[in-house]
């Protein structure tokens, strides 16, 4: 399944909108994180429907990937 292009995009300034507030990072900042992501390439590459998902999800995985956010089922 292939994704819209123009509802990715929105997509994408919702996880960027997301993550810069809840890390407080600018959102300049914000968009370097996420366009050099393991998340983002898994959501532009179709990979397990990762474009289906909410963007919050997706920003929480992107503060779970650079370490803002610990999963709580993890041991510290």
């Amino acid at each position: 399944m292939e994704a819209n292009k123009i509802l990715l995009q929105k997509m994408y300034t919702k996880i960027i909108m997301e993550f810069a507030n809840q890390t407080g990072k600018s959102l300049e900042e914000s968009m370097d994180y996420f366009y050099k992501s393991d998340t983002y390439n898994l959501i532009k590459n179709g990979v397990s429907d990762m474009h289906c998902r909410g963007y919050r999800y997706l920003a929480d995985e992107l503060m779970l990937e650079y370490g803002f956010k610990h999963h709580k089922g993890y041991c510290n």
